[in-house]
């Protein structure tokens, strides 16, 4: 299952895990700029950008809690080329592409923030890649097309 946006979002996606738990996730890029989020900044290099990205896991049902699900976060680009990590704070307070937490109580969201991998300042529009939100083991994929 693939959704995608030629914005650079919001993006969401609903995903049952096989054991039955359901979750929204949802994706947010934010605007260029010369490092990103504050959160896991990038270093400002000449000629480069960094996008903040969000994303928040929504645990969708209200009477149970349910685990946090194997997601990864990564910016991926022409056929053949090694995808770049989106580096998200997590629960922690470690810079990941696979955040993590035990558990997401019954109704309650996870919410992390970090900020792409650099790309080129002059690319053209949607030429970059797109960053994707992956869930181990499934055909979870959530997308959203760069610059």
């Amino acid at each position: 299952m693939t959704t995608g946006a030629t914005t650079r979002g919001p993006a969401s996606q609903d995903l049952t895990t096989t054991d039955g738990y359901k979750y929204r996730i949802t994706m947010l890029v934010g605007e260029a700029s010369p490092t990103g989020s504050t959160d896991c900044a990038g270093t400002a290099t000449a000629g480069k950008v960094y996008f903040p990205v969000t994303l928040t896991v929504t645990n969708v049902a209200t009477d149970r809690p349910a685990p946090f699900p194997p997601v990864r976060v990564e910016l991926t680009g022409a056929a053949g080329t090694k995808p770049g990590q989106v580096m998200l704070r997590d629960a922690a307070g470690a810079c990941t592409f696979s955040p993590r937490q035990p558990s997401i109580a019954a109704g309650a969201s996870a919410v992390f923030r970090g900020t792409s991998p650099a790309v080129d300042a002059g690319a053209a529009p949607q030429s970059a890649g797109q960053i994707e939100v992956k869930v181990s083991e499934t055909t979870f994929s959530l997308y959203t097309r760069v610059p």
